[in-house]
């Protein structure tokens, strides 16, 4: 299964039902995010635990296949000069152990520095570093989920 084209994403949300669910995979823990139905606003959800990309992947599914889900974004760790890194084959990894499961159209967001803006909006809404873990792998997934959406709507 292939990503989809900005094109294809922007036609997606025009559709009037279903969530779109934005999934910031990381080696611990995966952030998820999810759309509202009209496909305008990104709010965290769930942050998924797992020893295993495999597992996490399974447990992400496991809720794709109860819920009206349109479509995934899927955050894209590109490295900052733009290479696919071992991040990029790890979200690689992950979505390859998702789909096995569940078939969604997805789109992959690139999202260097996402994390940088969430810790930097954390510092400043003064949010105790001992609260940032979690925090920052939801807000990470709402970060790009949001970025993506308002991408659809341009």
């Amino acid at each position: 299964m292939s990503p989809l084209s900005i094109e294809s994403f922007r036609h997606l949300l025009k559709e009037p039902f279903g969530l779109v669910v934005g999934i910031d995979v990381g080696t611990r823990r995966t952030g998820l995010a999810l759309s509202d139905m009209r496909h305008r606003f990104a709010h965290p959800w769930q942050l998924v635990s797992h020893a295993s990309l495999k597992e996490g992947a399974s447990a992400v599914a496991s809720w794709i296949e109860k819920e009206d889900v349109l479509c995934l974004v899927i955050g894209w760790p590109r490295e900052m000069s733009g290479a696919i890194g071992a991040q990029c084959r790890k979200v690689s990894k992950f979505t390859e152990d998702l789909f096995a499961r569940v078939e969604k159209p997805f789109f992959l967001w690139d999202e260097r520095l996402s994390t940088a803006a969430v810790i930097r909006t954390l510092r400043e809404a003064r949010v105790p570093y001992k609260k940032h873990g979690d925090l920052i792998d939801k807000s990470a997934a709402t970060h790009l989920l949001q970025g993506a959406l308002d991408l659809g709507w341009l």
